[in-house]
């Protein structure tokens, strides 16, 4: 009898245990002051003339930085959650793979460092930080690799706001 009771006792505390864990991972689209400091920290990649190189993901000095898109935007969002206690839901995913830990939004309600899909035919293959929109153009900061157009690397770049290479649009999905 008494092996029993212990069983059932560790059981009820492995299930509110487990419960306990579950409800602490809260999801909550990323504040404004989250989205405003991972968009510094990819001026600050910028600034430091980081090279593209696809699947790089450098973190910040004193060594040469390297970094791809999606390696960009995951680098500035956990530095950015990290200053103000939030934290991502995964620790690497690739451009397409960002879109699961958005949520969507209309070109209209982008905000400074929402996200922009983009790439060919329908298919994301490329992401950047929003960064303002005029009458005409979308202004965004990514990192590529354009040797026909001399970037390579983190740079602040525009497009027509019609232009197909825009997919969608997204605000990171972060939690406490």
């Amino acid at each position: 009898m008494k092996y029993l009771d212990c069983l059932v006792i560790i059981t009820i505390i492995l299930i509110f245990t487990g419960c306990d864990l579950m409800q602490s991972v809260r999801k909550l689209e990323a504040p404004v002051k989250v989205r405003d400091r991972a968009l510094e920290y990819a001026r600050e990649y910028m600034k430091l003339s980081a090279d593209y190189e696809w699947g790089g993901q450098d973190p910040l000095p004193p060594r040469t930085i390297v970094v791809d898109c999606s390696g960009l935007v995951i680098r500035c969002y956990q530095y950015a959650c990290e200053d103000f206690g939030y934290r991502l839901l995964f620790n690497d995913t690739t451009s397409y793979g960002l879109l699961n830990y958005t949520i969507p939004l209309s070109q209209n309600t982008l905000t400074p460092g929402d996200l922009l899909f983009m790439g060919d035919g329908g298919v994301v293959s490329h992401v950047a930080m929003f960064v303002e929109k005029d009458d005409k153009n979308i202004t965004f900061i990514d990192s590529t690799y354009k040797q026909e157009e001399g970037i390579n690397g983190v740079s602040e770049r525009y497009y027509a706001k019609d232009d197909p290479r825009f997919i969608s649009y997204g605000r990171m999905v972060i939690s406490r």
